[in-house]
């Protein structure tokens, strides 16, 4: 199975006195939210046979955001 991810990062440098400089941080990743599945239910006597299962690796997590704030001296 393919995998679709894009995954965004953007970092902004602001200098403040002296040495000190702050960093600001924003990650996105799988950017475009694709659903990506691992397999599908093979087990017959299941009710979701033949539908596609959820990967809980982290390759196939949803549309994650994370931002941070890094000072430097």
């Amino acid at each position: 199975m393919p995998l679709h991810r894009v995954d965004l990062r953007i970092t902004k440098e602001v200098k403040l006195r002296g040495d000190f400089k702050l960093t600001g941080i924003a990650e996105v990743f799988n950017l475009f939210d694709h659903a990506n599945y691992g397999a599908y239910n093979a087990q017959i006597n299941s009710t979701t046979f033949g539908q596609p299962r959820q990967n809980a690796l982290n390759s196939y997590l949803p549309r994650v955001w994370q931002f941070a704030f890094r000072v430097g001296f």
